[in-house]
């Protein structure tokens, strides 16, 4: 529980940190792009300006220049075109210039080639393409560059949060700690002056068999159950839950299990009902299987209604494996239908401890099914029915 928490907590604190990295970088990204291009349009509009010097043409290298004049449809048609040939070839030039003069953009990008048409601060209108390879590699290393360093930062925050988280916990597992621990201990110490009782009270059962002495031993059945449950968890959350993984017939073992709840649930006037699909091979822990069967069973045979039903089904589907135990009767409201598998939780009165149940029951189920990294979740509808999955 305690590392769920901890990786809850590093999860959402990276999460609102990997948000504002973007932000950080798309704010780079975007400010570095357009003063590169402000740098590129710069150097453009001075080397218009210098064509029209005497002798402008010759350091102009990397460059497709063109003369151009506007006719009475106010549109601009080519003069003179001069090109870098060393650069560009007389087919992209075409390309580039009759892709500038058709579209609706006086300048655009190809590639790594940005070109503008300069009507105002010349002496005639000009379209110059200039190759900028250069600029742009300088800029996509400064891209890159930055995107490394804030992903080093980000790997670094990363291992702070975790030590931080880490410390920030210490005292909560420390006392989690010593509270299973306390359990562990207690249930144990409880398990003898139980056993005394109960070893007493069958005795005077023997000799007077009265309400009283009757009560003691039922009392002391409950105590005995509620001790073993919570036994149980407290091995479940110190991890020492062993699962031995095996190969074997899923259906068998889920039929031979319910069918020891058959003559319970007849005692009680309810009928028992499997719907298991034969010659299931799962692989898993069989103990699991076991004590998840037994303990879902055994909830729906204590809270199904009077002369109720209770339905296991296991099927296959969609290649996982479906355990569901249904239940007619149920006061726990839909909303609420998951909170069951919650410790000591009491939705509504016919879950009592009349019932005989600890209250731990579910929770040893949903314990198990995580260990197992099964799925568990309730259905209830109420004064209806209760259905219990497990997705295996």
């Amino acid at each position: 529980m305690i590392k769920k928490a901890q990786l809850k907590f590093v999860c959402m604190v990276m999460a609102i940190l990997l948000g504002v990295f973007g932000v950080i970088f798309a704010s780079i990204y975007y400010i570095s792009y357009n003063q590169n291009l402000n740098t590129i349009e710069r150097h453009i509009d001075e080397t218009a300006k210098s064509f029209f010097l005497p002798d402008g043409r010759a350091p102009h290298a990397n460059c497709i220049i063109a003369t151009l004049k506007i006719n009475p449809a106010n549109q601009c048609e080519i003069i003179d075109t001069w090109i870098d040939e060393q650069t560009f070839s007389d087919e992209f030039a075409t390309k580039i210039t009759t892709r500038a003069l058709s579209g609706r953009h006086s300048s655009g990008i190809v590639g790594n080639v940005y070109y503008k048409i300069i009507i105002e601060g010349v002496p005639s209108p000009i379209f110059i393409a200039m190759n900028c390879t250069d600029a742009m590699l300088v800029f996509r290393s400064n891209t890159t560059n930055t995107f490394f360093v804030l992903l080093i930062i980000y790997a670094l925050l990363l291992l702070l949060v975790m030590k931080l988280s880490w410390w920030a916990l210490k005292p909560l597992r420390e006392s989690f700690e010593k509270q299973k621990q306390f359990v562990s201990n207690a249930s144990h110490e409880l398990k003898t002056p139980i056993s005394i009782i109960s070893a007493n009270a069958d005795v005077l059962q023997q000799e007077d068999n009265n309400q009283w002495i009757n009560n003691i031993k039922s009392q002391t059945e409950r105590m005995s159950v509620l001790v073993e449950d919570m036994l149980s968890l407290a091995k479940i959350d110190e991890g020492n839950l062993k699962l031995n993984f095996e190969k074997f017939d899923l259906s068998s073992e889920v039929t031979e299990n319910a069918l020891s709840f058959d003559a319970v649930a007849y005692e009680k006037g309810k009928t028992l009902t499997l719907n298991v699909q034969p010659d299931i091979i799962y692989s898993g822990d069989r103990q699991s299987v076991k004590k998840i069967v037994n303990i879902l069973l055994d909830n729906a045979v204590k809270h199904a209604s009077e002369k109720g039903e209770i339905i296991i089904e296991l099927k296959k589907e969609n290649n996982k494996t479906i355990l569901s135990v249904f239940n007619t009767g149920s006061n726990v409201e839909s909303e609420n239908a998951n909170k069951i598998f919650e410790r000591f939780y009491r939705g509504d009165n016919s879950r009592s401890r009349e019932s005989g149940g600890s209250g731990l029951g579910l929770s040893i189920a949903k314990s198990i099914a995580d260990a197992n990294k099964w799925k568990i979740t309730a259905k209830s509808t109420p004064n209806v029915s209760m259905t219990i999955t497990v997705i295996m």
